[in-house]
């Protein structure tokens, strides 16, 4: 590999240029640099100069295609393609509450509801998804990212009741919840209802959009919550690292990237 870098610094050194269309390789030289020695090297290494272009172009390609933060102007930011088939389904009322992903939580042991709630605020201050509201503009869907708020958290005492009216209630009370509906236009994609069963039994429902999160989502939110708590507890800063990317940033790329042969190859 050293010789054929050393080799292909020599040509560039002479303005040698070589690029691949499709499989076959092809070469522009001044006149008088391709000697027939140069020939006979360029000859003798060609499988091995297409395989080096090869790899070279699909680094490049790689890089090219990397998700990158867009900039964050105030501006709306298209939908992905996901996003716009489950606003498209809200718009014309077919989905009443089929989209909500519930998240219920039981939580045993002392708990600090003002602790709580400041780490839910800070769940929703780190994902734009979670404070994101969506409208139209000129017919085209739009996402429009929120400034961080307070969430509101309110809380249901259950705990004077006996044990089994507490079970029925509690889930005619988790079902109502559900089916609230979301107005996308207004409300951000999250919602949180706690229910106290006793001093040391609480339920956290946390009811979110599918446009905003997926199951994945439900499996990464109890763990950010979990951290972010605990280091509320001990009055330390969130240990979660900051998030190199946002979802309108994949919904950029997506529409950028999934165009022309590319959008026809992944349909």
């Amino acid at each position: 590999m050293k010789t054929l870098k050393k080799f292909l610094e020599n040509l560039a050194n002479q303005n040698v240029k070589l690029w691949l269309e499709g499989e076959r390789l092809r070469c522009k030289a001044p006149e008088g640099v391709l000697t027939s020695e140069l020939q006979t090297q360029l000859s003798n290494h060609k499988q091995e100069i297409i395989t080096f272009l090869q790899q070279a172009n699909l680094k490049r390609q790689f890089k090219e295609n990397l998700i990158k933060p867009i900039e964050r102007n105030g501006n709306p930011s298209p939908l992905s393609y996901a996003q716009q088939r489950l606003w498209f389904i809200e718009k014309m009322g077919l989905s009443s509450n089929a989209y909500n992903m519930p998240l219920t939580l039981h939580l045993v042991g002392q708990l600090d509801y003002v602790a709580l709630q400041k780490s839910l605020n800070q769940i929703i201050a780190r994902h734009e998804t979670l404070r994101t509201t969506f409208s139209e503009i000129n017919g085209t869907p739009v996402q429009v990212i929120q400034p961080s708020f307070e969430l509101e958290l309110p809380i249901i005492d259950l705990s004077e009741l006996t044990p089994s009216e507490a079970t029925t209630k509690l889930q005619q009370l988790l079902q109502q919840e559900n089916e609230q509906r979301f107005n996308l236009e207004v409300d951000p994609p999250i919602r949180a209802q706690l229910y106290q069963l006793g001093i040391t039994e609480h339920i956290l429902q946390i009811t979110l959009h599918h446009i905003a999160s997926d199951g994945w989502s439900l499996t990464v939110l109890p763990k950010e919550l979990s951290a972010i708590y605990t280091a509320t507890l001990l009055e330390k800063p969130s240990p979660l690292p900051s998030l190199p990317i946002q979802y309108a940033d994949f919904a950029v790329w997506q529409r950028n990237y999934l165009q022309g042969e590319t959008l026809s190859t992944q349909l």
